[in-house]
């Protein structure tokens, strides 16, 4: 890749750093079985706990794409850092705060209620549910600000792969992360909180590394690719004009039918990857009676196969599709479908069939996600909007990793694990249809 030194060590830093988010998103996964017996907390309780991430982080992307666009991306990606450290570091003291706060389950349940007429949370999920909400509004910092930054740094003809190579970021973070989390867990005694109190602390170091060598937007000469863009830009009658409101970026996100397809893809995408994130590890540690750590490990496989399905995603549709990005999302989530069904049948035989399953469907799903949040949303986000875009098409993501947490706790208390199998079988052939609507569509001019 032919990229100036400046735009190298931009790409590491923005890698590293958002890369470390998922140490204080999906550390829940592993430490989940023991968070319900800690808490005498049920599936129910627990999918809405797991799906209170998931509405916070929804509402966060509306949010923090609107203030990236005013405020500045690093301001914004750094206040969402030191803010999931501290949602992290409460969740670990939980048990000490329920004691003084049990009269928190009755607000709660009448919100809860809203979305779960049957469910009742006590004191100890009401809490939980509310410090993950909260974390999940923090988290929310970290995308829209990414994509804002990388739209500055790299053309459009770079966009494929750079966020190919970015999604390897999160797919290593989030392996990592469940690997360690299980192992914390299980050297801890099986202490829940373990899988909370060390990524907080990691989390915490990556985002003063990230203070200091962070730079929003490159300067002449430091990024040769896209200074004809710039310079293009500036010449145009537009350039002076002074940014726009947020009503009028919401107006320009929401009239967009492209970025509405995009968003109802990663919908469907987002229940599937969430529920192997989150339900997964808990499945086979039962299944195979094992402890965390070795199923921690086995789901790590997951996203770390998403490494390289984002890697290969975003240079086949700069090589060989000329950039259109709708042709392999389909596919790749026609893929995810029909494995996420043979899990089923799979994960009975053992760890070596389930290991080479879950990395399969990691590969197409991780390199369809990042097209349709990364990629995709630069690719059709008008002239100064890409933050927005690309926090409205993760807003509808999270929403779907949110419904498909409750629905998924419903269907463990009342069905069986083959019931949500279909389910996630079912949003990933759903967005599979979806994402081929666009099938001829390329990008708009470039925007950042």
């Amino acid at each position: 890749m032919n990229l100036s030194k400046a735009q190298w060590r931009t790409l590491f830093v923005v890698w590293l750093t958002y890369g470390a988010f998922y140490l204080c998103r999906v550390n829940i996964g592993p430490a989940r079985v023991e968070i319900e017996r800690t808490f005498a907390i049920d599936p129910l309780e627990m999918g809405l706990v797991l799906g209170s991430l998931k509405i916070g982080y929804a509402i966060g992307q509306l949010v923090n794409g609107q203030l990236a666009e005013r405020l500045g991306p690093k301001r914004i990606l750094l206040a969402g850092i030191f803010g999931s450290v501290s949602a992290c570091l409460l969740f670990a003291s939980a048990g000490k705060l329920v004691a003084a706060l049990p009269s928190i389950a009755g607000p709660v349940n009448a919100v809860v209620h809203v979305v779960s007429p049957s469910a009742a949370l006590g004191p100890a999920a009401a809490l939980l549910l509310v410090i993950w909400f909260a974390n999940g509004l923090f988290q929310a910092g970290g995308w829209p600000p990414t994509v804002k930054i990388m739209a500055s740094w790299f053309s459009p003809a770079q966009r494929g792969r750079m966020m190919g190579v970015l999604g390897t970021s999160y797919q290593l973070g989030s392996a990592l992360t469940i690997a360690a989390s299980g192992a914390l867990v299980a050297f801890a005694g099986n202490d829940y909180r373990a899988a909370f109190i060390l990524p907080a602390v990691v989390l915490g170091g990556v985002g003063v590394h990230a203070h200091l060598r962070m730079r929003e937007r490159p300067e002449r000469g430091e990024a040769p690719s896209i200074d004809e863009l710039t310079s293009a830009a500036a010449a145009a009658p537009e350039a002076g004009a002074a940014k726009a409101s947020i009503r009028e970026t919401l107006l320009v996100t929401f009239t967009n039918p492209r970025i509405w397809v995009l968003a109802l893809a990663l919908f469907g995408l987002d229940i599937v990857r969430y529920g192997f994130l989150d339900w997964a590890p808990g499945h086979l540690k039962k299944l195979h009676g094992s402890g965390v750590l070795l199923a921690g490990l086995k789901v790590a496989v997951f996203p770390l196969a998403g490494g390289l399905g984002a890697l290969a995603s975003g240079w086949m549709t700069d090589r060989w599709f000329q950039s259109r990005r709708a042709p392999v999302i389909a596919v790749t989530m026609g893929m995810v479908g029909v494995l996420t069904l043979a899990f089923d049948r799979v994960a009975p035989l053992g760890a070596g069939p389930t290991v080479a399953c879950l990395a399969l469907i990691g590969f197409f799903l991780y390199g369809a996600q990042i097209l349709l949040v990364g990629t995709a949303a630069q690719d059709f986000a008008k002239r100064g909007t890409t933050a927005a875009a690309a926090g409205f098409v993760d807003f509808m993501g999270y929403m779907g990793a949110f419904g498909g947490d409750v629905v998924t706790g419903w269907l463990l208390k009342n069905r069986d694990f083959h019931a949500a199998i279909v389910f996630w079988a079912s949003a990933a052939l759903a967005a599979a249809l979806l994402s081929a609507l666009l099938w001829r569509a390329r990008p708009e001019p470039a925007n950042p």
